[in-house]
């Protein structure tokens, strides 16, 4: 299913003419004293349902405040997460391609406005889609160039060139902008050509032998990895095994694997230079870096703002809410505001007949498809179970939303997705 966060969605700003500001002095002491009582205080409930995974660093002008390792490494084996865990950081891999592509751009290896029927002749209306396009998610390529049921064997940024290939564009070139995971991966086949260097090199060369990161790699399904996080997704029962991906058929769009640690170090990097000005200028927006990521059952996000010097990493293994509240609440907690925990709904037991009402296919605004459906007297959408609650409502532990059914003449013809008091309606369009 797809995420109902693309309702505010982000794209790329290029060559942004702002100033980053270096990193300081370490904050006092007492500062990470109280802000860990304070973020355990509000994790309290979130790690006794069992809705995080992961890790969570916080920093504060580039000096560590905190650190917490929540969960399992793998739910099966119970092994615990560690600093040292390595998590699929999904779309947190884009600002990384970014990066490389800027400083190719700067060292005028190619230019933006090269169109990629320069590197592939017989590319769809590869004479109209150009460097900035694939950038800046204009070119037209599909969002997902391999369906989930798909993405089961390794594959290179070659591969997917001829994937894509094979895909009718979404839009014509230049036209308008959607998030394109497919172009960014086809960025990434560019990126080798124009270099000679494949894109584990180039992420090495350029971004993780100069920075450290030590504990960050691009990564298939068959090489061996040390300390990889097995994904889990929320189910009828608890916790259960995501459907298996290999993620490197999404390669420079969310195939790097790394941990919060490395994280760190890469938005210090962005923010202090390192990696050059163009990438520098390019993502601190506003002075602000907002990364995200998510899929297959992975979390990640790496927050920074300049004005505060406050920055906050996650990266996990379960796709619940629970992050993305800790995301929301940490700016609080650190500037001395009182954050109540949450208080999460408890399961209510509904009748067969019950469920079977809400069956259907419902489209949100920003075009994501519901597909409801009852499975072992449960109810998904696409799939995302829905757990029932108190007053005829559904939750949604994937993103702690609550999802209402409106109905009209007795049959369920609008469902409202309630995420964190906003309403996200969605029309039946289907049976």
């Amino acid at each position: 299913m797809a995420p109902l966060r693309p309702l505010r969605s982000r794209f790329m700003p290029l060559m942004l003419l702002l100033a980053a500001r270096p990193a300081s002095a370490a904050a006092p002491p007492s500062e990470a004293h109280r802000l860990g009582f304070a973020i355990d205080a509000y994790a309290k409930p979130l790690v006794a349902r069992g809705d995080l995974s992961g890790q969570l660093l916080v920093a504060r002008r580039g000096v560590i405040l905190l650190e917490r390792n929540y969960g399992y490494a793998n739910w099966e084996l119970r092994s615990p997460v560690t600093a040292e865990t390595r998590f699929d950081i999904m779309s947190v891999t884009k600002p990384m391609t970014g990066t490389i592509a800027i400083q190719l751009l700067q060292e005028k290896v190619f230019a933006l406005h090269d169109s990629i029927a320069r590197w592939f002749p017989d590319f769809p209306k590869g004479d109209r889609i150009t460097v900035e396009h694939l950038l800046r998610h204009r070119s037209g390529i599909p969002h997902e160039l391999v369906p989930d049921s798909e993405a089961t064997r390794p594959r290179t940024a070659a591969d997917m060139v001829e994937i894509a290939k094979r895909r009718p564009l979404d839009f014509e070139p230049g036209s308008k902008s959607s998030y394109s995971s497919g172009g960014f991966s086809v960025l990434v086949r560019v990126l080798e050509l124009v270099s000679g260097k494949n894109y584990e090199q180039l992420l090495t060369e350029r971004i993780f032998t100069p920075l450290g990161m030590t504990h960050s790699s691009d990564h298939d399904s068959r090489r061996l990895l040390p300390g990889r996080a097995s994904p889990v997704v929320p189910g009828p029962g608890g916790n259960q095994n995501a459907v298996y991906q290999d993620f490197s058929g999404i390669v420079g769009a969310g195939s790097v694997w790394s941990t919060a640690r490395d994280l760190h170090l890469f938005v210090q990097g962005l923010v202090a230079g390192k990696l050059g000005k163009g990438p520098q200028l390019s993502y601190l927006n506003r002075g602000k870096i907002d990364f995200n990521g998510q899929g297959g059952g992975f979390r990640s996000f790496c927050d920074y703002d300049s004005a505060t010097g406050l920055e906050v990493i996650f990266l996990g293994n379960l796709h619940t809410g629970a992050p993305d509240l800790l995301r929301s609440a940490i700016p609080r907690l650190a500037a001395g505001e009182a954050v109540p925990p949450v208080v999460l709904p408890a399961a209510t037991p509904r009748a067969a007949g019950e469920l079977a009402r809400a069956v259907g296919t419902f489209q949100l605004e920003n075009g994501t498809k519901l597909v409801l459906r009852v499975k072992h007297d449960t109810l998904w959408a696409n799939d995302w179970v829905l757990l029932p609650e108190q007053g005829g409502a559904y939750f949604s532990p994937r993103d702690y939303g609550t999802v209402r059914l409106v109905e009209n003449n007795g049959k369920v013809d609008r469902l409202d997705w309630e995420q964190r008091g906003e309403k996200y309606p969605a029309p039946r369009i289907g049976d």
